[in-house]
């Protein structure tokens, strides 16, 4: 698969950890991670859990920063994440 050069240094790399998690947003690096049997989590998948970890106190003020980016990703996932996350 054709990946992009930081996803493919960030798999080779953990492919030397143990028990790593990556963080994946782009859907070739998830399918090659899945392959190698690696654990990985999407940037949004990371701040759920900083929410629930007690990291961060609201998850909204990021999102509506990432919203403001070239980051993309669907509406639905957006809202999505807010409800996981309680607000």
């Amino acid at each position: 698969m054709d990946l992009d050069e930081g996803e493919a240094s960030a798999i080779a790399l953990s492919l030397e950890m143990k028990n790593p998690i990556l963080r994946l947003d782009e859907l070739k690096g998830r399918k090659v991670a899945e392959k190698l049997n690696l654990r990985y989590s999407g940037t949004f998948g990371l701040i759920l859990r900083a929410k629930q970890i007690g990291s961060i106190s609201s998850v909204k003020p990021i999102l509506e920063k990432i919203k403001s980016t070239n980051f993309r990703f669907d509406e639905k996932l957006f809202e999505k994440v807010l409800e996981q996350a309680g607000k």
